[in-house]
């Protein structure tokens, strides 16, 4: 039986295939993600003693955060992204220990003094139980990464597409975080950072290929040339060889004390 509160409401997400995965960690390879991120989480709550992280990713907001010695308990479903972390444990972060688990289905471990939620989907679809799991688990603070752009944020790229390209919701989402805890469960504090996402493509045909895939384009859609031209000047040489494609982003980081 596991020792954690039941989570009801919130099923299991579909885990990235590799490819998918890969994308997203070369691009955060290339943005300034996790060092701004790292910064506001070192600010706002010093280096943390043990560290649950939930939706760990490739583990960059918490490289620079973590001391390498530290208890992170990595949680992480992607097989790519977990590999990962496990180089990381075996060279920079020995106190790192990658999980094979998704949060609503998280396994057996000692309690932890913080816990971190960042860019993962849980605080958008699950709030509240995201929220009571981590106070059950964590001793002193509770801190959640979230999407605060005015813009979209349904794939990594999408802000850097035009909305008549992209169509997709611009509210900022920790709005919608927000109302979804309810006036009870508000974090205490708060800060907003601001961060870009970077992708490199060999060509100007496979940047365009992917983003017509994000997009969802059939073969009649009519938003194929508006692509071709948006992405003429978007897209910026690199002194390495290829071409890059870059969205702004705006992140909203959201602290509960516990303590």
């Amino acid at each position: 039986m596991s020792p954690f509160p039941a989570v009801h409401s919130a099923s299991p997400q579909p885990i990235w295939p590799d490819r998918a995965a890969r994308f997203y960690a070369h691009g955060m390879d290339r943005s300034d993600y996790g060092a701004q991120a790292a910064s506001a989480l070192l600010a706002a709550l010093g280096r943390p003693a043990s560290l649950l992280d939930l939706g760990a990713g490739a583990g960059h907001p918490a490289l620079g955060w973590v001391a390498p010695e530290s208890p992170w308990f990595a949680v992480e479903p992607s097989r790519y992204l977990r590999a990962r972390l496990g180089r990381l444990s075996r060279t920079s972060h020995p106190g790192l220990r990658p999980i094979d688990a998704q949060w609503q289905e998280l396994p057996p471990i000692p309690r932890v003094e913080m816990a971190l939620a960042a860019n993962t989907s849980g605080p958008l679809e699950a709030a509240e139980q995201l929220l009571g799991l981590m106070r059950f688990c964590a001793t002193r603070a509770i801190a959640w990464i979230v999407p605060a752009q005015r813009g979209p944020k349904r794939w990594c790229l999408s802000g850097a597409l035009p909305a008549p390209l992209h169509r997709e919701e611009e509210k900022p989402a920790v709005a919608a975080v927000l109302a979804a805890l309810g006036p009870q469960r508000q974090p205490n504090r708060s800060a907003l950072f601001p961060w870009s996402f970077s992708a490199r493509f060999e060509t100007r045909e496979e940047a365009f290929a992917h983003c017509a895939t994000q997009l969802r384009f059939t073969s009649e859609d009519e938003r194929h040339d508006a692509l071709r031209e948006h992405l003429r000047t978007a897209l910026k040489p690199l002194a390495e060889g290829g071409l890059e494609l870059s969205a702004p982003k705006l992140s909203a980081l959201l602290i509960w004390d516990l303590a």
